[in-house]
């Protein structure tokens, strides 16, 4: 009769903590990667996202840091994290392509994660100097290179790619040499530039927006197909001759086989915070990036569209 007793009273605490073991992963925080360093324009956009999207989905948000690697190590940490809603990671997308083209990754990340949603889109690639170098405008850039040894030292948050690209077709249409130095991330290579290590970054919009505004950094050319409106001074890389336009995209990713119920309610959390006044005040007034929400669907084809225009030039740039 106690033997009895004693598995009933297992199978009824069993039966419990079952119930309740989706409610416990539920209350875990959601870990947010950014696969850059603290400070940069991608983690001042998780952190203004973690609050609203925490809210929607009544539970934390801890925002991760896991620079290196050209975003390979924040994409495979998601790649290898359970498929169970409680790892995403934020991702200028588009930069997928260009460093699966110049052999970065060994598969297409676009293909291998789930797309859940796109929050924001900017210019893709900002050229920027040091205020008080004298390099003020393109002219004077390419009159430095012409009379300097070994031309212009260039830094930036990535190697190859998009930004390995658009250096090296900078250099080759504006007829000048020069040496590009990957950083990890957009705030060690801003902190070169204003030490003097480096004449020039090639960085996002929102981190080269930002240095620009502060007074820091002149901007050079911007990779937006017209003068953006928060820029109005700063040329195009098509009006300069040196460079094709590329919008980039920010979008939130899960890990493979995460089910389709736990990508809509993350993807309509997602849609709930983009409308919260504080984070569209991030990323429009501090950022400058235009708040954008895609669903899931059509991240997918506007990705797919970045890998047929461009995947055959940058492979074959290589």
């Amino acid at each position: 009769m106690k033997r009895r007793n004693l598995l009933s009273m297992s199978a009824a605490l069993a039966a419990t903590v079952a119930a309740r073991s989706p409610a416990l992963a539920q209350d875990a925080p959601l870990r947010l990667l950014v696969p850059y360093a603290a400070g940069g324009g991608i983690d001042v956009q998780a952190r203004a996202l973690a609050l609203p999207l925490g809210k929607a989905l009544s539970r934390n948000v801890i925002v991760v840091n896991l620079a290196g690697g050209n975003t390979l190590i924040a994409t495979d940490n998601l790649r290898r994290s359970a498929p169970d809603g409680s790892s995403i990671l934020l991702m200028p997308a588009v930069a997928w392509v260009g460093f699966h083209a110049s052999g970065t990754f060994a598969y297409e990340p676009w293909k291998t994660l789930l797309p859940i949603a796109q929050i924001a889109e900017a210019p893709y690639n900002f050229l920027q100097t040091r205020v008080g170098s004298g390099l003020d405008s393109w002219e004077k850039v390419r009159a430095h290179a012409l009379r300097t040894p070994g031309g212009l030292k260039i830094g930036g948050p990535s190697s190859g790619g998009f930004v390995g690209f658009a250096v090296n077709e900078m250099l080759r249409r504006g007829g000048i040499e020069g040496v590009y130095a990957p950083f990890q991330g957009a705030s060690p290579a801003h902190l070169a530039l204003l030490g003097g290590t480096i004449d020039m970054t090639i960085l996002s919009f929102g981190d080269g927006i930002a240095n620009v505004n502060s007074g820091a950094t002149h901007g050079i050319a911007l990779s937006s197909a017209t003068r953006h409106p928060r820029a109005p001074q700063v040329p195009t890389f098509t009006e300069l001759g040196i460079g094709d336009a590329l919008l980039n995209t920010f979008s939130l990713w899960a890990p493979p086989a995460t089910p389709a119920v736990t990508l809509e309610k993350l993807a309509a959390a997602v849609r709930s915070a983009t409308d919260d006044a504080a984070f569209r005040t991030t990323m429009e007034e501090r950022l400058s990036f235009s708040v954008s929400f895609k669903d899931g669907a059509a991240v997918s084809r506007d990705i797919g569209a970045v890998e047929q225009n461009w995947g055959a030039r940058l492979k074959a740039a290589k």
